[in-house]
């Protein structure tokens, strides 16, 4: 499938600094939940402000459906864009900021009155079409700006940290919102967070950066079972995986001589009383337990080892309170790092 939107050898600077993006390479496959995700400062929202022609790369090519545009506006582009602050017209009505853009475009008054019925039923605001902003949850007014964006019919949507302003309840649900509105549309959605649970539970695509670089991209599955290096492997996870220093280890069953550092995600890990045989071949290190948070399925314990906290996940009834344990990690569930944190295979 050919893709929707292409970024070639794109640098971006501001005046004679050091650029901000440096090299990135990245293509957006049609109709895809695309999520561009990292810590603040990474270039995620400048790589998705260059798509949307709010920012101008200073070196390399940006296409979208193979068009060039280098000199096409933001309003020429088939995209729409969906803020953090919602940006809002505070004395129109829900049913005038969304139409506001359709008049824009000189759309009849018949076509405008259909799409906006259709989209204020979509998202859930049929009754509140006569209400004014100020009158809506911040929930409310997230979906007006969705319903403003959905009713250009735009063949991408741009979303830079949506959720960010709501409360834990809604964000939740606008998370099952948009994954439905994904769906229903079958539009590439390029959605901008540094919340690894929106990335992880919205996208089909994660690309995860990092100082202007793409430290991985796939699907959440592939990003969190099998990360190319110890900034993925620690990013992605809560909590992130377990990394040790072979310096401090000697493990004799280490597949690589070049190993500098060892992994594995909490869940892996097995607590078994000091004295007690292990199940198998694996990764046996003793430890004391610092905490252990019961939390509904699940227990999660801290325990202090010779080669650091080390946070291990466990899910049978049968809880260790307190104590020196042994953590063991079966051989098959370690992965390996060289000294320039990058996996070995």
């Amino acid at each position: 499938m050919e893709s929707k939107i292409v970024l070639q050898d794109i640098e971006k600077a501001y005046g004679k600094e050091k650029p901000v993006i440096e090299n990135l390479n990245l293509e957006i496959e049609e109709g895809s939940f695309t999520v561009l995700l990292g810590p603040s400062g990474c270039g995620k929202s400048t790589t998705l402000r260059m798509i949307a022609g709010l920012e101008q790369e200073t070196n390399g090519t940006l296409t979208i459906n193979g068009k060039d545009m280098k000199e096409v506006k933001p309003g020429d582009r088939g995209i729409a864009m969906v803020f953090q602050n919602y940006a809002l017209y505070p004395t129109m009505t829900v049913k005038e900021n969304i139409e506001f853009g359709l008049k824009n475009c000189k759309v009849p008054k018949d076509e405008r009155e259909a799409r906006i019925k259709e989209v204020s039923t979509a998202v859930g605001l049929k009754e509140y079409l006569n209400r004014k902003p100020n009158a809506l949850s911040g929930g409310q007014r997230q979906r007006v700006a969705l319903a403003r964006a959905m009713v250009k019919n735009p063949e991408v949507f741009l979303m830079d940290e949506p959720l960010s302003n709501l409360d834990a309840k809604l964000r939740s649900q606008l998370r099952t919102d948009l994954i439905e509105l994904h769906h229903k549309l079958g539009s590439t959605f390029v959605y901008v967070t540094h919340d690894q649970v929106e990335a992880m539970s919205m996208g089909t695509h994660i690309v995860l950066m990092h100082k202007g670089k793409i430290m991985q991209q796939g699907s959440p599955y592939k990003i969190y079972h099998d990360p190319d290096n110890v900034f993925t492997a620690q990013f992605i996870g809560t909590p992130p995986m377990n990394i040790i220093d072979l310096s401090c280890l000697i493990y004799e069953h280490t597949p690589f001589a070049e190993a500098a550092f060892v992994g594995f995600r909490p869940e892996y890990a097995m607590l078994i009383k000091e004295g007690e045989n292990l199940p198998g071949k694996g990764m046996a290190i003793a430890g004391s337990i610092v905490t252990h948070e019961m939390l509904g399925t699940e227990t999660l314990y801290k325990i202090d080892t010779s080669y650091g906290r080390v946070q291990v996940k466990i899910f049978d009834e049968a809880t260790i309170a307190d104590g020196r344990v042994i953590i063991f990690v079966p051989d098959e569930k370690l992965v390996y790092f060289d000294a320039q944190e990058q996996r070995l295979r």
